[in-house]
């Protein structure tokens, strides 16, 4: 586990964590290391501390980076691990299920970015992606400042 008190930095012992799990074929080749968001509710770290660590290993050149996708172990020629499905999509289903089953009043936003982020445990970005698709699903609309309305 991680030392606080300790006297190495907390993002070097995150990324000698993540380096032992990729040691121990825990991560093999391919695989798509944890997010900083999952790496954060897995150790309870700052979302720097988290991204520190995920550079200190780009920059050794155990895993590598594509922006939008994630990141993975080993280098680049390696077949990378196939996604399950995006976490935006799994909330943006969730939330037009309730938005159809009427769920939230037609008067009252839904919650929050920051609340749904709690909730679903993601960064506000992935849940500005998920609102985005039911934007574009017509099921709800945003004013600005205000929030995010289920569609009459």
């Amino acid at each position: 586990m991680l030392n606080p008190r300790g006297p190495v930095p907390l993002y070097r012992q995150l990324a000698n964590l993540l380096q032992k799990r990729i040691d121990d074929g825990e991560l093999q080749p391919g695989a798509l290391v944890p997010s900083e968001a999952d790496l954060v509710s897995e150790f309870g770290v700052a979302r720097i501390t988290a991204r520190r660590a995920i550079r200190e290993l780009r920059e050794a050149g155990v895993i590598y980076t594509i922006r939008g996708d994630g990141s993975y172990v080993g280098p680049e020629s390696a077949s990378r691990q196939v996604r399950s499905g995006w976490r935006f999509q799994t909330i943006a289903d969730d939330l037009a299920a309730r938005v159809r089953a009427g769920d939230f009043q037609q008067d009252v936003p839904l919650p929050s970015e920051t609340q749904l982020a709690q909730h679903y445990e993601v960064a506000k970005g992935t849940v500005r992606r998920a609102l985005s698709v039911l934007r574009d699903q017509g099921l709800v609309f945003t004013v600005s400042g205000r929030g995010t309305y289920p569609s009459p």
